[in-house]
């Protein structure tokens, strides 16, 4: 049973981010870290089960809806795989410990159907493993939006299957997680590509050139390819101004904080302090 869930704030920026990408469908991805078993004062129960969130992965969507996404098998080994990697750079043994996903326009609260069923049956691999919510774009009439994040696990009560809330801590950070900052938008643009190719490779619909070369040259096929093209370029700016843009004015916050420490260590620091550093 799990007691707690602790998770990085620059993790929860990713997660967020994640879920703003798209306004009309849902997001979805896998978390990395470790459960750990810490002592606890409660003379009932006196240790606690705690997931260490320390990662995240990505998943691509193979069915995309405002009220449920689908993924396809290959990307779930995929996050295994690399939540191995990341346990070989840090060395300490990780694995998948959770999931998230968005609700855009919906309330926070699981589904009975796909949520709840979905993490009933992840919880037969541990009962330790948790998912969480994003409520976002809820915009209400005061045209203010709020933003909502749940974490839960499910129980089967009288054969139905219910919610469990576990509380969610967020823990500061000081450090932006850069490279998956720089790896969120390209995951997004790969998957719109995806679509964008398939899409094109589907374009049948001049039956008058079904048994013609000229089939892939009739009008309607290129008035199809035309509104594709359209789409995707639309995703792609879109993707630019909502993540990329916002992702390096972030950044440049960032590298402008480190280089005043910079200056700031260098004025306070001794012509002796640093000749031993040059030395080191």
């Amino acid at each position: 049973m799990l007691n707690q869930v602790n998770l990085p704030a620059n993790i929860y920026h990713l997660i967020l981010s994640h879920a703003y990408s798209t306004e009309n469908e849902e997001i979805i991805g896998m978390l990395i870290g470790y459960w750990e078993t810490i002592p606890s004062k409660n003379p009932y129960n006196p240790s606690k089960e705690v997931a260490q969130v320390k990662h995240i992965s990505f998943l691509t969507r193979i069915d995309k809806r405002k009220d449920r996404v689908e993924i396809a098998p290959e990307c779930l080994h995929l996050a295994v795989l690399e939540a191995e990697e990341f346990s070989e750079s840090t060395g300490t043994p990780m694995g998948v410990i959770g999931w998230y996903h968005s609700h855009p326009h919906i309330t926070v609260f699981p589904s009975h159907v796909a949520d709840v069923r979905t993490q009933l049956s992840q919880q037969m691999m541990d009962d330790r493993f948790f998912g969480i919510i994003v409520s976002c774009f809820d915009t209400h009439t005061d045209n203010t939006e709020k933003l909502q994040i749940t974490c839960f696990q499910s129980e089967e009560k009288n054969g139905t299957p219910i919610k469990l809330n576990i509380p969610l801590l967020i823990v500061p950070t000081p450090s932006i997680l850069h490279d998956l900052y720089a790896k969120l938008p390209q995951h997004m643009h790969d998957e719109h590509k995806k679509e964008y190719i398939a899409s094109n490779g589907h374009i049948r619909y001049d039956l008058r050139f079904a048994k013609s070369d000229q089939q892939e040259k009739s009008l309607p096929n290129v008035m199809t390819q035309l509104y594709n093209a359209g789409v995707y370029g639309q995703l792609t700016t879109s993707l630019i101004d909502q993540m990329v843009i916002p992702a390096t004015h972030a950044l440049d916050l960032k590298a402008i904080a480190l280089d005043k420490e910079i200056q700031h260590l260098l004025s306070t620091t001794s012509s002796q302090d640093l000749i031993e550093l040059e030395q080191l």
